[in-house]
This record gives structure tokens, C-alpha cells and sequence, in this order.
């Protein structure tokens, strides 16, 4: 995962005297920090979660609305995921860093030519999803890190979480090419790398719609960009910045298509009010200017650490690199 962007937006005294004596009233257990505050940035979408949770796990405790240009206060910032902020109102939680303005200099630093491209170039065919590269892009939504490629007019993003049963992935392809795509479920592959090579098959969505006893829709981890897949570009800004700054980040095109409740819960069961078949990726020839959406499950192993999945749409294969560092 890239490591959170480590600089801060300044505003002046006027704009911090709209938050209630942060210093004196700090809570207990967090050391007071200066009154910084920051703006609410977001990777194409109206608003972001704001959480209770300072892990901000499956299903997410929101504490209220939060929405891009919005001004915080950032109460305690220990450069892990999150940081914990107050709101104009008074509200207190945790927000991902990724989306915190926090450098008042970082949209005038960067040269124009360091601002990620908008589209990839498929190498034999192969558009290959890397941090900072152009036509890549990533981002978290709703507690989920999500892996976009936009190759020859065509996006398509990607998120992987282990339910502990099943690998799901989530993806979303958008078709802006002028052209129909064919979109064909049973060339999508998902493939370990590490710590062993092979193929991990897919399951017929037949079969997990009729599987109530295991954990479909549970998220025991989400697969996060892979560190190995960073695009080498000498003179270019910290990829983390590049990511943070972009003029036009990609649209979330699997919110709030795919939002769904996949927390791990105290029971073996999942919830029935959630329509598997509905749900899952479907075969189908996608007119331009059309998204589709849906989700896939994969046979999973536990001792995996690195993962790419491949989506084949028309002469392109898009290729995604995810890794699962955490201990299952």
C-alpha cells in the first residue's frame, strides 16, 4: 500500500477560529497537537466515509456527512491509514489520510507534466495497472481499495477482498470507446504470484448464490495495491502526491453499484436480503457510453500474498496487481 502523503494544508487564523478551542478541549489519551486543519479531497466522488472507527473495518460506523472542499481539523495524525479529525460542527471521527489536502503548495509545486495522464498504453496488448503510471489510477471507497485502468476509451476498476471462503472481486467497466464491448465473464482470471504460481479458478455464481452456510459476502481482508507495481519515472513528483493531487481523478464506477454489507459477522451466516445473482458480473455486449458492474468469486489461498487479475474487453487485456499482506 503507498505510504499516506506526510504534509499538511495551512490555512490561516481567520479559518481556524471556526473550530472550538481545539487545544484545550483535546480528548483524553491523544496528545494535543497544534490547531492544523485540512481540506476534504475526493477521488471523484461527492463525499467520503467518516468513520468511529479509527481501522474503519467492514460494516463502517459512519458518524455523519462529510464532502469534498469541506474543512477540518486534524486532532490527532500518527501517518498510519487514518487521521482522527473535528468537523466545523463539532463532530469527531476518522477519515483514510489519503484524502486529506495536506500541503497548501502541492498544486503549485508540481510541474504540469508530473499530473498522471489520462490514458494507458497497452504494451502487446497489455494495459498493466501501476502506481503513478499514466491512465492508472487508485483509491479507496467505502473501505475498499480499488485499482482503475483506462485504456483506449475503456475503464475498468478492480477491487479484491478474501471472505475467508472465496476471493471476491468486484469490477466495473465503463465503455467510452465509441464501439460496443464484449464483456465475457469466463475469460476474467484471477491468478496467485506469490507465494506460488497458478491459476485460481472461478466459482459459478450458481453455486455461491446456493451456498448459504459460508461467508459470501464477509470481508476478512481487502487486497491493496501491490508495492511492486510502481511505474518508473525519473523526475517525476512522490507518487503519493502524484495520486493525491490528479486534476481529474477516476469516477468510482463500482459505488454505489456494489456498496455491499460484507462485514464479518459474529455468526456463520450471511444476509439474504442481498441477491447474489443480481449482483454478480454478467456476460454481455456493453454499448459506448455504458457501464457495467458486478462481482465474481475465486477459489482462495490462505497463504497467498500476491494476486493479478486479467479482464479481457475487445484487443486488450487489462491487468491488475494486488497484494494481501495481512496474517488470515
Amino acid at each position: 500500500m503507498l505510504a499516506a502523503p506526510k504534509h499538511l494544508i495551512f490555512t490561516s487564523a481567520l479559518l481556524l477560529a471556526g473550530f472550538p478551542a481545539i487545544a484545550a478541549e483535546e480528548t483524553p489519551g491523544i496528545a494535543p497537537i497544534a490547531a492544523h486543519t485540512a481540506v476534504i479531497k475526493c477521488p471523484g466522488v461527492s463525499s467520503i466515509p467518516f468513520t468511529a472507527d479509527e481501522q474503519q473495518a467492514l460494516p463502517l460506523r459512519i458518524v455523519g456527512p462529510l464532502s469534498c472542499g469541506d474543512t477540518v481539523a486534524v486532532l490527532s495524525d500518527m501517518e498510519g491509514y487514518t487521521a482522527r479529525i473535528r468537523t466545523r460542527g463539532g463532530q469527531e471521527g476518522y477519515v483514510a489520510r489519503l484524502y486529506l489536502a495536506m500541503d497548501a503548495d502541492a498544486t503549485t509545486t508540481m510541474a504540469p507534466e508530473t499530473v498522471t495522464p489520462s490514458s494507458a498504453i497497452a504494451l502487446n496488448g497489455v494495459a498493466r495497472w501501476e502506481s503513478g503510471a499514466p491512465g492508472c489510477d487508485q483509491f479507496v471507497s467505502h473501505g475498499r481499495h480499488i485499482e482503475s485502468i483506462t485504456a483506449n476509451g475503456i475503464t475498468v476498476q478492480v477491487s479484491v477482498q478474501d471472505s475467508g471462503w472465496k476471493y471476491r472481486a468486484s469490477v466495473a467497466i465503463s465503455n467510452q470507446s465509441g464501439e460496443n464491448v464484449d464483456v465475457q465473464t469466463g475469460i476474467v482470471t484471477l491468478d496467485e504470484l506469490q507465494p506460488n504460481l497458478r491459476p485460481l479458478a472461478a466459482t459459478k455464481t450458481a453455486k455461491v448464490a446456493h451456498t448459504p452456510s459460508h461467508q459470501v459476502l464477509w470481508t476478512l481482508a481487502d487486497a491493496v495495491p501491490s508495492p511492486s507495481a510502481v511505474a518508473s519515472r525519473s523526475g517525476a513528483a512522490p507518487v503519493a502526491k502524484r495520486s493525491s493531487y490528479r486534476i481529474s481523478p477516476s469516477t468510482d464506477y463500482l459505488s454505489p453499484k456494489l456498496t455491499l454489507v460484507s462485514g464479518r459477522p459474529a455468526v456463520f451466516a450471511r444476509s439474504e436480503s442481498v441477491d447474489i445473482e443480481a449482483i454478480s458480473l454478467k456476460s454481455a455486449s456493453l454499448p459506448t457510453g455504458q457501464t457495467s458492474a458486478g462481482v465474481m468469486w475465486f477459489d482462495r489461498d490462505g497463504n497467498a500474498r500476491e494476486l493479478t487479475m486479467r479482464v479481457p474487453l475487445g484487443d486488450t487485456i487489462f491487468d491488475f496487481a494486488f497484494s494481501l499482506n495481512e496474517k488470515k
